[in-house]
């Protein structure tokens, strides 16, 4: 049966690919590819977005065969757009016919080789991650019949949150007819190798289809190389260097001096984790602050079907349109003699010319709006890689024109050009991606509270060279190509770099003073802080230590300013022409990774913990596919650079792979799973829920009668979780069945809704609910939450006195009974609403 679903989905997946490919052809003809890789999560994405938008306008139902309907309606659209295209499909074929073959065989390795992986660790856990909150969305979105999709775990509202990820992830479990535990994991199989495919299709066009062989690189790099902190731990588990050395690099877990027995497997339980959290932030008063660094090959050995990684491949999607963007434009028409305005012809038609410019900025935007309806921070971050290829584009474009009178062009009259074009399409690209997915974000609520300074931790460079040590010499050499072939001049940047790094902490010091920072007014006052006796020698002291480690920022900054330099001056560089895109790409990658050197957003965790997470993520996205094509490029470096650079490259993307090739199996044996060869296939599962039948046999029953028996969406009571207990067993009936509880995880509903209002008054009514024996109270409350169904199993049993549960007896009859779990059928239930409140 298992390998009858691997096969649907596979097919599934294959249907996707079809529905996208023609719209891929047409729309990414500046790729040597056409876009080939890219076209399944084309066709996802696209295809989930029409179900999306036909089902919150109430055109048609969120079912099956909208879905289908959705990617039929995607290969119609795709199919009129290659009407002037056909003539191009033999010799494409002709050509890259190999390439083909390549993609399809890495997509299938991938998609098998991580099936297997999910199957040797497939528990959807209350804890570790978030896949409880994954898996009630998506069990929600299946019992939607109209978008948004209701809260699982707050009956009576609207999720809010990102959800296009488990929209699509939904879509394909209802074709594949896949229960949705074993799509969950099926789900992150499909994911690896969309991206897997996808970031080999950019490197290859990014090398203009001169290496399909050396392109391998970019999957590796993004999905296989882990950080330097696994091979840390072996150093840390077989007692190597002092202890001197560990307290020194001050990585948690492994910062105290090592300890027999000794061994070159790290033994201590969930040392894998520890890599996603390499970074080592503190509070002025000296407490443990948690830092979030997670990077690919982490996120999906964790298994999570969270946000971020639920975007990966319709970012590396976005990223191809960049490219496209860079080779080709994206409409826009340089001036010439005969044409100074730049217009575009208009044949005779009525059509200003200015809106035909923009008119090929429309598919761009459903892209981009997608991204922040999948993962909200990536939308900006792709907006201005695609706003900004545009322009390298069109100012090599301007470049490559003759001058209109005597007075030679240079780089700054070309780039005022540039920025009076692209201006108002830039602002027309980003307007548009929001309007396009308006109701969602009319929708969201978010915890999002605004930007404050990062007064009190510099990231310490030996933790920042940990993080991303298998690109440390491919972005050297990068910068290094790039400084050479602009002829880089040294002083003048370092000039620059000083005044700008002493500029940044000037302004997070008065955004500090203007946010009313505790700190600053402790220093400025000379008060402790109330509840922390913190006193103003340790402010200062924590501030003094900041301003002292700037070696981090001042790098970045260098960099920063090099890739700047020779991209403002890339068409005066003969054979840059190809370095431009992977240098775009290096330069945003810099300055995702500097921006948490000086603010962050506010959140509820009040940290940079988020703002980390979501910018190093993406960083690893942009410099794993700039050094993947620095490697099978090998430009010539600068001189300072030695033939040996590949070589200690590849040693240290070997260092990275240790993490992954220990982790996998560790993680296993964590889930009861021992690698063995020959593999004992009888462990390996991919029902995520399978193991509740060992623990919580009596739950698990009661939840698969739930899943064969109830339609629609009725309102189960169950036990909740408080705010002070997340990552709890509790919530589980909701997380399984997608039937909407009174309140689940109240700490996320914090986390995502940005206030505690409502789920503080349900914690109080549930409360009273589960403990009063007043029968008049009792129906009351379950009318105020419209609960039809009343689950009393072990969790409840343990938590609430025996009374006050005998009491739904006396009032109901139960439809389920079975071990210790029994399902009150309220008789009288108030109506549940469709109308679902943001």
């Amino acid at each position: 049966m298992t390998l009858l679903f691997i096969l649907r989905w596979y097919l599934t997946l294959q249907l996707f690919a079809l529905a996208g490919l023609p719209l891929a052809f047409a729309w990414l003809r500046g790729l040597p590819s056409r876009g080939y890789a890219v076209a399944k999560g084309l066709g996802i994405l696209l295809s989930g977005v029409l179900l999306w938008w036909g089902s919150i306008t109430h055109l048609w139902d969120h079912t099956t065969g909208a879905a289908i309907s959705a990617a039929g309606l995607l290969f119609l659209i795709g199919m009129g757009a290659m009407r002037d295209h056909w003539h191009d499909v033999i010799p494409w074929w002709q050509k890259r016919r190999a390439f083909v073959l390549l993609t399809e065989g890495l997509f299938a390795a991938a998609f098998l080789a991580w099936c297997a992986v999910r199957a040797t660790q497939p528990h959807l856990e209350t804890a570790g991650g978030e896949k409880w909150m994954e898996i009630a969305f998506l069990n929600a979105v299946l019992r939607s019949p109209t978008m948004p999709p209701h809260d699982p775990w707050l009956s009576g509202f609207a999720i809010s949150y990102y959800y296009l990820g488990y929209l699509l992830l939904g879509m394909i479990t209802r074709i594949a007819a896949v229960p949705a535990t074993i799509a969950f994991n099926l789900g992150n199989a499909a994911w690896f190798a969309l991206a897997a495919a996808a970031a080999y299709g950019i490197v290859y066009d990014m090398s203009d289809g001169k290496h399909p062989g050396r392109s391998f690189l970019a999957p590796l790099l993004l999905l296989v190389t882990g950080n330097g902190e696994g091979l840390l731990e072996v150093l840390h588990a077989r007692g190597l260097l002092p202890a001197a050395f560990w307290s020194w690099l001050d990585i948690r877990s492994i910062n105290t001096p090592p300890s027999p027995p000794f061994s070159w497997v790290p033994t201590r339980f969930f040392w894998w984790w520890q890599a996603s959290r390499t970074l080592h932030d503190y509070t002025p008063w000296g407490v443990d602050q948690e830092v979030i660094d997670e990077f690919p090959a982490f996120s999906f050995i964790l298994g999570d079907m969270h946000p971020h990684l639920l975007a990966l491949p319709f970012v590396l999607l976005a990223i191809a349109l960049a490219l496209n963007a860079w080779k080709q434009g994206v409409g826009q028409v340089p001036p010439a003699k005969d044409n100074p305005a730049g217009e575009t012809p208009t044949a005779g038609n009525a059509v200003p010319a200015w809106l035909l410019q923009l008119r090929p900025w429309f598919g761009y935007a459903v892209v981009l709006g997608a991204l922040g309806f999948l993962n909200t921070w990536d939308f900006p971050i792709y907006w201005a890689l695609i706003v900004s290829a545009a322009g390298l584009h069109l100012f090599r474009k301007y470049s490559a024109l003759p001058p209109t009178n005597a007075t030679p062009q240079t780089p700054y009259s070309l780039w005022g050009d540039v920025i009076w074009q692209l201006l108002p399409e830039a602002i027309v690209l980003g307007v548009s991606s929001i309007a396009l997915y308006l109701p969602f974000w009319i929708g969201l609520r978010s915890q999002a509270g605004g930007i404050l300074p990062n007064l009190f931790n510099a990231t310490r460079l030996p933790h920042f060279a940990v993080m991303f040590l298998p690109f440390l010499v491919p972005l050297l050499g990068l910068i290094l190509t790039a400084a050479r072939q602009t002829q880089i001049r040294w002083r003048m940047l370092l000039g620059w770099a000083l005044p700008i790094l002493g500029g940044l902490l000037l302004l997070g010091l008065i955004v500090g003073l203007l946010t009313g920072s505790s700190y600053l007014q402790a220093l400025l006052k000379g008060e402790p802080i109330e509840g922390m006796n913190l006193q103003v020698e340790t402010v200062a002291a924590a501030l003094g230590q900041r301003l002292l480690n700037p070696w981090t920022a001042a790098l970045l900054i260098l960099g920063c300013l090099i890739l700047a330099w020779a991209l403002f001056r890339t068409p005066s560089s003969p054979g840059s022409d190809s370095l431009g895109f992977p240098m775009l790409l290096a330069f945003l990658g810099l300055g995702l990774t500097l921006v948490p050197e000086f603010f962050f957003l506010k959140d509820v965790f009040s940290t940079r913990m988020n703002t980390i997470f979501k910018f190093y993520f993406q960083a690893w996205v942009l410099w794993s596919l700039a050094s993947a094509w620095w490697l099978a490029e090998l430009p010539e470096p600068h001189r300072l650079f030695t033939k040996a650079a590949p070589y200690v490259a590849s040693l240290l993307i070997a260092a990275g792979c240790v993490y992954t090739f220990l982790a996998i199996p560790a993680r296993a044996e964590e889930h009861g799973t021992l690698f063995s060869f020959p593999p004992d296939f009888s462990t390996w599962t991919l029902d995520g829920a399978a193991w509740l039948e060992q623990i919580h046999p009596d739950d698990w029953a009661a939840i698969q009668w739930l899943n064969r028996t109830i339609t629609g969406r009725p309102v189960i009571l169950e036990a909740p979780a408080d705010n002070n207990a997340a990552y709890t067993y509790s919530g589980r009936v909701s997380a399984l069945t997608g039937l909407p509880t009174v309140l689940g995880w109240a700490g996320h509903e914090l986390q995502w809704r940005g206030n505690y209002d409502e789920p503080l008054r349900r914690e109080q009514d549930l409360e009273r609910l589960f403990t009063t024996t007043n029968l008049a109270d009792t129906t009351t409350l379950l009318a105020q939450y419209g609960v039809t169904y009343i689950y009393i199993g072990p969790t409840e049993q343990e938590r609430y006195p025996v009374e006050g549960l005998k009491k739904f007896g006396r009032l109901f009859t139960a439809v389920y009974q079975n071990g210790d779990v029994v399902i009150y059928r309220v008789s009288t239930p108030r109506s549940s609403s469709t109308a679902l409140t943001p």
